[in-house]
């Protein structure tokens, strides 16, 4: 029932309202009340670890495979405990790298996207807690994750999608240079004591897996206008004072959108999906200090993946877009 309307065909397809009351349903089943439950069973960083996790393991399924995806949820759990112990600092550099090195390693073997999206996870869930609730985080993370994994399963992921073969046997190489990317990054963002530094990070993961699959012209484009035109679109909300459950409303009611045409226009899903994520991540906080430090951080971001790009063409052999597919989305 999850996200099936994504599947339906134009010929099938049911009216518009009960279109949009199903995308409705499911950010309510599968988004917002496991994130309440997190929050209110053990707090505000359990439930950030709920919603990244549902978030990596639906984007992993994308890309990767469902299978795949599963595969990684422990991970989940791992990077969610690691975060709520070392909190936003050097420790989270460390963990960020290790992000990035296996992602790398996992690369002709089709796991770079499903690893990256797992960091998510500890890009939001930085502030350190007692070992009893990284633990009930971690717990949280993980099942965050499977609910991720059977979503992205009954949306139609394929099981798997393959790697990039030709990496075979350069899994040192490409581990370091990926680990390298989230180094430099967030080292960058933490030593400069960038605000929202995470968004670094997240950056990197958005814009690595669509240049290793192919459809970084295309879909590079698509991303940047929405996404810079969503966070303007920020701005003027910004402005009205609004309680912390409003915002938190708005961000959950822009993702109906955005999943109701994820498959169909990429730059309207970048548009709802950015201006959602600053929304619920600028729940209680200056949402035009945040704005402008993920606008800061994201160019941070890609120019790092610029400088890997062209690193790449010149010391390697580049590997060719038609060994994997673009997306895991079946027919």
């Amino acid at each position: 029932m999850i996200m099936s309307m994504v599947t339906e065909t134009t010929a099938t397809r049911p009216p518009l309202a009960r279109r949009i009351a199903k995308v409705v349903l499911a950010i309510v089943l599968v988004l917002m009340a496991p994130t309440v439950i997190a929050f209110v069973v053990v707090g505000p960083g359990a439930a950030a670890a709920t919603l990244m996790s549902i978030v990596a393991a639906v984007s992993g399924s994308m890309r990767s495979g469902w299978r795949r995806a599963a595969w990684v949820v422990p991970l989940l759990g791992v990077y969610a405990f690691a975060t709520s112990m070392v909190g936003y600092g050097w420790g989270w550099v460390v963990v960020m790298g290790l992000v990035g090195l296996t992602a790398g390693i996992g690369l002709a073997y089709g796991f770079l996207p499903a690893l990256l999206y797992a960091g998510m996870v500890p890009t939001l869930v930085t502030t350190v807690v007692s070992t009893r609730e990284a633990l009930f985080t971690a717990l949280f993370a993980v099942l965050g994750g499977i609910l991720g994994v059977i979503t992205g399963q009954r949306m139609g992921m394929k099981p798997e999608v393959p790697g990039k073969q030709n990496w075979a046997g350069h899994e040192a190489l490409s581990g370091a240079l990926c680990a390298g990317l989230f180094v430099a990054g967030t080292s960058i963002a933490v030593a400069t004591g960038l605000p929202h530094g995470y968004w670094v990070a997240l950056t990197l993961i958005v814009v690595i897996p669509p240049i290793v699959q192919g459809d970084d012209t295309r879909r590079g484009r698509e991303r940047l206008i929405g996404t810079v035109a969503g966070l303007a679109i920020v701005l003027p909300i910004s402005l009205i004072p609004l309680p912390q459950w409003a915002v938190y409303l708005i961000g959950f009611a822009l993702l109906v959108p955005a999943f109701a045409v994820m498959k169909k226009n990429y730059t309207w899903y970048a548009f709802f999906e950015s201006a959602a994520i600053v929304m619920l991540v600028s729940a209680g906080s200056d949402m035009v200090n945040l704005d402008a430090a993920r606008i800061e951080a994201s160019v941070i971001g890609v120019a790092l993946v610029a400088v890997a790009v062209i690193a790449v063409a010149w010391g390697v052999r580049h590997v060719s877009a038609t060994d994997v597919p673009k997306a895991a989305i079946a027919p």
